[in-house]
């Protein structure tokens, strides 16, 4: 085992710490550390398929960064069985907070942008960094219960889960109590079962393989959300028609449907989705199922999209993908409101939009996931000669 020490410089797009061996001027990815972290480390057999780059693992934390502290869930450890869906619990929220931001400074950079021509507002934190989570996916053979540790692809058993809300938290500690169950044991060929919790479900709902609605991981956050794109959609200068791509089930499409837009196209390729959306029956609002990744999606909805003047979209973590023929269908678009989970993908997209004429006029981060590299971004672009926001 070849061991060196070193000090941690940055974190990685995925928030691993990131320190340099000097003996062979290589750098490794290190799980559980953060900048300024001093220790010695080993380098660890896992394939990146990168040559400039590796992984290790931390040893001896010699001496901590300046922003470290205790995490005080009792499953967050260094060991390999340790429970990984909090990583950043190592380090103190303002620095958290700090590294959400150079993380989406580095992916914008990272594709042509001058970010020092960029107004980048500080991260909106989490009014609650512990008790916050609404809905969660664990998984179970039958005997245990808990999450997946992405440093061993084995379930670790929990006994409670501090981020979540109470509504989560009781539906947890119900799971747990009904284990072993027979009910829940893994076929063969099968790693697991999950089961997902939300705190819209009752008890008895608790299922394996159910998939559940999705919606927004954070609520009052969420809600912040909503209020800002609100904000936006007032500021409009004229009635105009509107296309959401990646409308769910409505989440910001109630928000649109209140604004004095004249039309909304929602599209979404989920059928589920699009059907709950109908029930909601919100005024002006067209849900209509859509292929969003086809590759022909642009010409396929032209007519109905030709006139729109403004775009929302708050896409998966692929971002929109689709760029081909983007702008043949949207002829006339003069502003896109861009909610994204991904800074990279954000960072693609945004570029793309960039080449076409589109200026970023505002860019809002926000922390739905505390303790984690997860941070969404909310932005604004303009066409100049069309600008309506």
């Amino acid at each position: 085992m070849m061991k060196f020490i070193g000090t941690v410089t940055h974190l990685s797009q995925k928030g691993l710490g990131v320190v340099k061996n000097a003996q062979n001027n290589m750098s490794y990815f290190v799980y559980g550390t953060w900048p300024g972290d001093n220790g010695e480390f080993a380098i660890i057999d896992k394939p990146l398929g990168n040559k400039k780059f590796a992984y290790a693992k931390l040893l001896h934390l010699l001496k901590p960064s300046i922003h470290r502290q205790i995490p005080i869930c009792p499953h967050l450890s260094q060991e390999e069985n340790a429970c990984t869906g909090c990583p950043w619990m190592i380090a103190d929220y303002t620095s958290q907070l700090e590294q959400k931001r150079n993380r989406f400074i580095y992916a914008m950079k990272r594709v042509g942008f001058d970010t020092t021509q960029l107004t980048i507002n500080p991260v909106h934190p989490a009014p609650q960094s512990y008790g916050y989570r609404n809905r969660c996916q664990l998984k179970t053979d039958g005997v245990q219960l808990g999450f997946v540790s992405e440093n061993s692809y084995q379930i670790v058993p929990l006994k409670d889960c501090i981020v979540l809300n109470d509504a989560c938290r009781n539906l947890l500690k119900t799971a747990i109590q009904q284990l072993p169950n027979a009910n829940w044991q893994i076929d063969n060929g099968q790693n697991w079962n999950f089961i997902e919790l939300d705190d819209d479900m009752q008890a008895n709902e608790i299922l394996i393989n159910q998939k559940r609605p999705f919606k927004q991981g954070n609520a009052a956050q969420n809600a912040w959300m909503q209020s800002w794109l609100k904000e936006k959609l007032a500021s409009n200068s004229c009635s105009d028609k509107v296309v959401e791509l990646f409308c769910g089930s409505g989440n910001l499409t109630q928000i649109i449907a209140e604004s004095n837009c004249t039309s909304i196209i929602a599209l979404e390729s989920d059928d589920s989705a699009i059907q709950q959306l109908k029930t909601r029956n919100f005024d002006k609002v067209i849900p209509q199922k859509y292929d969003l990744f086809d590759p022909l999606v642009w010409k396929k909805l032209q007519q109905k999209i030709n006139d729109a003047k403004i775009l929302v979209l708050d896409p998966p973590r692929a971002g929109l993908k689709k760029h081909n023929g983007f702008f043949n269908g949207f002829r006339t678009l003069s502003t896109i409101i861009y909610f994204s989970c991904n800074p990279e993908t954000f960072a693609r997209d945004a570029w793309f939009f960039y080449q076409n004429g589109f200026l970023i006029t505002e860019i809002q981060l926000i922390d739905l996931f505390p303790h984690t590299h997860h941070v969404e971004v909310l932005a604004v672009f303009n066409r100049p000669e069309r600008s309506n926001i």
